[in-house]
């Protein structure tokens, strides 16, 4: 408390402080002033050593040369008594004298002149030296304070909260209806295929394709097929394919050994002539039970949203276009034209299945609460528009924004640990400590299940996969193969042998098709894909906007700006073996603690649908244990912490987030409409927590 009012003190004496360039020119105070009036002083006599009496000789030589030479006859004929000759002959020696003098001290003058200019740039130089710096400008402005008092005194903005107009942290106008026992809390959990909505009272959410149907007019539709076909797909590198190919079949290789199991001998022999020989047979629709009620375009329906836009009959000249509207773990950019486009199909899924599945009125979204669940790395941008989406469009009264990684732990029931969130198109991986993201040790990598998915496919096409026509570009055979990766894939060396498996292919207007199929390794080295990324195919980049990072949140904006420009040490990849990029995240955070780096590697949650492959944690483990860094680090257990009460991972992050929503401290996180509008992205920084 002395510390403060001593430096209150010292600031306000010095904002009261007069400068030398704040004095009039007729009375100069600063040291050069000073110098000058020395150096004039001395040219007009000798005594005068100071600067005090300066104004008072200048005014007599001023009244001198004024005055008349009637005046000064006058004045020399009124001097009084008469005055002797000795007395006259006195008085002109004496002038004589002076008058010598006088030039003697202009010749001095001369000699001196040198010294003097010398003695008043050093002057200069340290008087400018000492004088205060501005943030801004590196000279003072003349006939102002440096350091305005009602700024020092003042205590705004010093504490450690700061208040906007609105309604107060912790309002109970922001709170749930404890009436309502959560009933009125809306959970929302976008993902790139999937959404995962909920009320927070449930035990469960509900999991929706993330996807709309839009009807689009004549000129929309041909231009969104000219887009298609103008697509760059780069090409793939075949020596690195090889290469990587041979690396996964050694694993295998490897893995199978220490199983001590067999290698079926012409495996692939057998496949291939299985799969090339396979007959299809034709399946009615009355004899099918699990036939596909295809979605009716006929009615004027704008868009359809969930199921019944995958289950609309898409042709390459139809006027609906099926796009999802997040994409690699954000909002899509690549297939929409604007932002607005995107935030406008958002809008239609979350309230089509916030109204019809989880049966709440539109009219009663401004009774309800919010709680949005969004990736670590969301773009700031992004993040105001979903707010301003869901508060001034949507109608909810608040919202909270939680971060995936941090929901996770609270799902997990554990404060540490390091989340592996392996989505459809994403992987995030970071380490909490204590409930706190670690900055530093965020890495993201453009690989997920669909990638698993895509290299299945491949693999089958190449054993003559029976169903040769199949599209992945299309929904309804994306699905199939989703389907076929699910029920088949499998790194548990026990199940891998020649097996023969019966599966549907369900198309448009046409009867469904079984098929019969042999696979054999397949099922095992298509989830390796997220170890050796080197086998997967290149993505395009093309993107038809990008976000220009303008908020009215300056600090934020600063620091987004910061980390586009290589100042921040968050790291994402296109592609990147994930079990070096665990130990590499591991290392950044435990900070060379020994005691952290143990425990982060036996706190490992795997989060997400992207791995739900069966054994995939265990062939994680052991492919994390064998990293260079943590055999350097002398680590000698890796663990994969299963969920608790064998929780579905790809919910586990909801479930943390509803269970979030329902803690003391969440009080103090909603954020209410007013003000949004009045404080707007600052409301972020203040409210959400644990970001």
């Amino acid at each position: 408390m002395a510390d403060n009012l001593h430096s209150n003190n010292f600031l306000k004496n010095l904002s009261q402080k007069k400068y030398a360039w704040m004095e009039e020119a007729s009375s100069p105070a600063s040291p050069i002033a000073n110098a000058s009036g020395a150096t004039a002083a001395s040219t007009s006599t000798h005594s005068a050593t100071s600067s005090s009496p300066e104004p008072k000789l200048i005014m007599s030589h001023r009244q001198l040369k004024t005055l008349s030479p009637k005046q000064h006859k006058k004045g020399s004929s009124s001097a009084g008594a008469p005055s002797s000759s000795k007395k006259e002959k006195a008085h002109r020696k004496q002038n004589v004298g002076n008058s010598s003098k006088t030039i003697a001290s202009s010749f001095s003058s001369a000699s001196l002149s040198e010294a003097n200019s010398r003695s008043v740039k050093q002057v200069d130089a340290d008087y400018l030296k000492n004088q205060p710096l501005f943030k801004y400008t590196t000279f003072p402005v003349k006939g102002y304070n440096i350091l305005p008092t009602r700024n020092i005194t003042s205590n705004y903005a010093k504490n450690d909260t700061s208040y906007f107009p609105g309604h107060k942290a912790g309002s109970e106008e922001l709170l749930p209806n404890a009436e309502e026992e959560w009933r009125d809390t809306i959970v929302i959990h976008p993902g790139s295929r999937n959404l995962r909505i909920g009320l927070a009272s449930e035990a469960f959410p509900i999991s929706i394709p993330h996807v709309i149907a839009r009807k689009l007019s004549a000129a929309a539709a041909t231009n969104s097929a000219n887009d298609s076909m103008d697509v760059d797909h780069p090409k793939l590198n075949q020596e690195e394919y090889d290469y990587a190919l041979e690396e996964i079949r050694g694993e295998l290789r490897w893995r199978m050994k220490n199983a001590k199991r067999r290698a079926v001998p012409n495996a692939e022999s057998q496949v291939v002539g299985f799969n090339a020989a396979a007959v299809k047979e034709t399946i009615l629709d009355h004899n099918d039970p699990y036939k596909v009620e295809w979605t009716e375009v006929n009615k004027d329906i704008p868009y359809f949203v969930g199921e019944k836009a995958l289950n609309v009959p898409v042709t390459k000249n139809s006027l609906y276009s099926v796009r999802y509207p997040w994409k690699n773990g954000t909002i899509n950019n690549q297939d929409y034209p604007s932002v607005n486009a995107v935030l406008s199909d958002l809008e239609a899924i979350w309230t089509e299945a916030i109204v019809n599945d989880l049966q709440v009125e539109r009219s009663e979204f401004k009774n309800c609460n919010a709680v949005l669940v969004i990736p670590d790395k969301l773009d700031h941008g992004y993040l105001c528009d979903l707010v301003t989406m869901m508060l001034r469009y949507m109608k909810f009264k608040a919202v909270i924004i939680q971060q995936e990684s941090t929901a996770a732990t609270y799902g997990a029931g554990v404060s540490s640990a390091v989340v592996v969130d392996i989505g459809a198109q994403k992987t995030n991986i970071v380490c909490i400590e204590d409930g706190v993201c670690q900055l530093e040790s965020r890495i993201s990598i453009s690989l997920g299940g669909d990638d698993i998915t895509k290299t299945f496919a491949s693999f089958l096409l190449k054993n003559k996969f029976p169903y040769a026509d199949i599209d992945l570009s299309t929904a309804y055979d994306w699905r199939l193969a989703e389907t076929l990766k699910e029920r088949w894939c499998t790194m548990n060396e026990a199940d891998i042998s020649v097996q023969v498996y019966d599966f549907y292919a369900r198309t448009p207007f046409k009867p469904t098709l079984k098929y019969q199929c042999k696979v054999y390794d397949e099922v095992f080295l298509a989830p390796l894909c997220l170890v050796y990324p080197a086998i997967l195919e290149p993505k395009s980049k093309r993107v038809n906007w990008v976000n220009k990072n303008v908020t009215d949140d300056v600090i934020e904006d600063c620091n987004t700006a910061s980390s586009n420009n290589g100042n921040s040490k968050n790291q994402e990849y296109d592609s990147f073996p994930i079990d070096v990029a665990i130990a590499q995240s591991i290392m950044s955070a435990a900070n060379g603690s020994e005691e952290k780096l143990k425990r982060y590697f036996t706190s490992i949650i795997l989060v997400g649908g992207g791995g739900k492959v069966v054994n995939f944690s265990r062939v994680l483990e052991d492919r994390v244990l064998s990293t260079i860094i943590a055999q350097k680090a002398n680590i000698d257990r890796v663990e994969v912490v299963p969920a608790p009460r064998e929780l579905d991972p790809e919910v586990l992050v909801w479930k943390g987030a509803s269970v979030m929503a329902k803690l003391d401290s969440a009080k103090d996180m909603w954020i209410a409409d007013e003000e949004w509008e009045q404080a707007g992205a600052r409301c972020l920084r203040e409210r959400a927590m644990l970001m």
